[in-house]
């Protein structure tokens, strides 16, 4: 899995003057999401989450290797995960833990404003940032990767063709409907199709879990001839620079809150943080 994305994005970071430690790891399988904390220098604490693909390619049973990096100096944790074995789950720490490191930079978007790019927050639960209209147009054939369950009747009410495509069983996204008297404009395909179906496409939506799992470098190439690339969710909420150098138009991560509070929650919950309270949902593109 290359991972080039996230190195060159925590060199940006280092660049910034940003250090801190590694100060805790939730990892959850129901949901399935690692979420990574660090302290910086001045005790404020940063956060970030990232899939962990449980469902489909397990965690560790034991996990407890984590526990000795844990104060650590985060890029010396970075480093020593790049020296283990590829998987998602490593990668996912990967990636939460690069999220956690931008929290500084990304959390209320005064400092990405600062750096020339506009950027809007608002806090979950919201369809603010869901409406398709701000980047579909009617005519428009939209690619999805990864079923967005949340927000795909959006997408099929605006768009002329919407096209999926997804990793999982596409047995589970079947519909049976005895009452159905017309066909969907939303047609769902296997990941081995992604290189047809984002060709064709004017707007892209790439799942951050692409970032995760590997696939995000030649996802971008696909889709190179679009209108729009845009990236969602909280695998992607790191310190976009590098992704917007890549050919990202948009980012809308999603950004957890830093607090004790939020933890308890997630923890409690498995890692089902979908409309908790303080949760934002931001839009993030380059000015002009």
């Amino acid at each position: 899995m290359k991972m080039d994305i996230l190195k060159n994005t925590i060199k940006e970071i280092e660049n910034q003057g940003i250090n801190a430690t590694l100060s805790n790891v939730v990892i959850t399988r129901f949901g399935p999401w690692t979420l990574s904390y660090v302290r910086y220098d001045d005790g404020e604490l940063g956060c970030g989450c990232a899939n962990n693909e449980a469902e489909r390619w397990g965690i560790p049973e034991d996990a407890s290797f984590m526990k000795d990096l844990l104060n650590l100096n985060a890029y010396d944790v970075i480093d020593k995960l790049d020296s283990l074995e590829n998987s998602a789950f490593i990668n996912s720490l990967r990636t939460s833990i690069t999220s956690a490191l931008s929290y500084r930079l990304m959390n209320d978007g005064n400092e990405l404003k600062k750096e020339g790019y506009d950027a809007e927050a608002y806090y979950a639960p919201t369809t603010a940032l869901l409406d398709p209209t701000r980047f579909v147009k009617t005519r428009d054939k939209v690619a999805i990767v990864g079923f967005p369950s949340w927000a795909i009747h959006l997408y099929a009410e605006v768009a002329n063709e919407v096209r999926v495509t997804e990793l999982m069983d596409l047995k589970q996204l079947s519909v049976i409907d005895f009452d159905a008297d017309e066909d969907s404009n939303v047609k769902i395909f296997p990941a081995d199709k992604n290189k047809e179906v984002l060709s064709k496409a004017d707007v892209v939506y790439l799942t951050g879990d692409t970032v995760v799992n590997g696939t995000i470098n030649e996802l971008l190439e696909y889709s190179k001839n679009a209108r729009l690339r845009i990236i969602y969710g909280p695998s992607s909420a790191f310190y976009p620079k590098v992704l917007f150098e890549r050919g990202v138009d948009v980012s809308l991560p999603i950004i957890f809150p830093n607090t004790p509070e939020f933890k308890r929650r997630f923890a409690l919950s498995r890692g089902y943080w979908y409309f908790m309270r303080d949760v934002k949902q931001m839009l993030i593109k380059r000015r002009g």
